[in-house]
């Protein structure tokens, strides 16, 4: 026996938001539910169980949508309100980049500092270095170094880290490196710790990329960037107040202790300033002692007058 109710299907049908085919196929459901004949007297209740289902089920589908569509229509308005949201602070970012302004820090020779950039980036700068930078990086996070500092350098692939010393630029995106290069020197030295750098020696010379244990080394009157292997722990002692000096000149090495001391020293033969000196001081040792050291070479003799120390030729 097959259950009708032609007063209710279109009420149903009404109810169901769908195609055509969903309600052909709940229409074949329902003409599908046959009963035997003992249970005709259940007909009527069967019916309305079947009915009451299907009722259920489409106010629970009409819930389900009325949910998707304020949900689609909540997330339109974060959108809106996130889109307004990263523009203004857009905006705000560009105007401030745009009124950045620089920021120069030195030491004085003798003394050591740490600084850390806008980006996070770390900074130690050796005695008498000198770094410029903005107070607010933008697309690119360029410092301008005269002296010696170490670099601590926070990834971000969008926007590159470049130091530029005099003529020479190194770019990195997040590394450790080293860089050597006072005005006042003949020559530059970039040294690798970490990571991958890319040396630029301008115009007039070549780029050179640095794996860990290189170092550039630009020769200033030439205008010449070559690629050289060196101890990496030796480069960056001076942190620790550690000095290492290998076939080095006197004059070069008289630089160092100036900036390391904050002294002054002076070699009035150019044959003395020419010597060339290997040795470590990494126990501690004063400028007295180093003076000593270097003095037990029979050729040369000092003198030392408060800060003020001279170098001068045995006869």
């Amino acid at each position: 026996m097959r259950i009708e109710d032609t007063k209710k299907e279109p009420e149903i049908a009404e109810m169901i938001e769908g195609s055509e085919g969903d309600r052909r196929r709940l229409s074949e459901l329902l003409d599908g539910i046959r009963v035997g004949p003992g249970v005709d007297a259940m007909a009527d209740e069967m019916r309305e169980v079947v009915w009451a289902d299907v009722r259920l089920r489409i106010r629970r589908r009409g819930l389900r949508m009325r949910i998707a569509r304020y949900a689609a229509a909540a997330a339109v308005m974060v959108g809106v309100i996130c889109g307004s949201w990263f523009m203004g602070g857009l905006r705000v970012e560009n105007r401030l980049v745009a009124e950045a302004h620089p920021v120069v820090i030195s030491t004085p020779r003798g003394v050591k500092s740490d600084v850390i950039l806008p980006d996070g980036s770390r900074v130690r700068l050796n005695g008498g270095t000198r770094i410029v930078y903005l107070t607010l990086f933008g697309d690119q996070r360029r410092v301008e170094v005269d002296g010696e500092a170490y670099f601590e350098v926070e990834h971000d692939a969008r926007r590159p880290f470049v130091v530029v010393t005099g003529e020479v630029s190194s770019t990195v995106l997040g590394t450790t490196f080293n860089v050597h290069a006072y005005s006042e020197d003949e020559d530059y030295q970039i040294t690798l710790a970490t990571g991958s750098l890319l040396v630029d020696g301008g115009r007039e010379s070549r780029s050179v990329r640095l794996r860990p244990g290189e170092q550039g080394f630009f020769e200033r009157t030439s205008g010449m960037l070559s690629l050289r292997r060196v101890n990496v722990d030796h480069v960056l002692s001076w942190q620790e107040d550690k000095l290492y000096f290998r076939a080095e000149p006197l004059a070069s090495i008289a630089q160092t202790l100036e900036r390391q001391f904050n002294v002054d020293i002076v070699i009035a033969d150019e044959r003395l300033r020419k010597i060339c000196f290997t040795g470590e001081f990494v126990d501690g040792e004063n400028i007295h002692e180093i003076m000593r050291i270097i003095s037990a070479d029979s050729r040369i003799l000092y003198r030392n007058r408060k800060n003020r120390f001279e170098l001068y030729r045995n006869r």
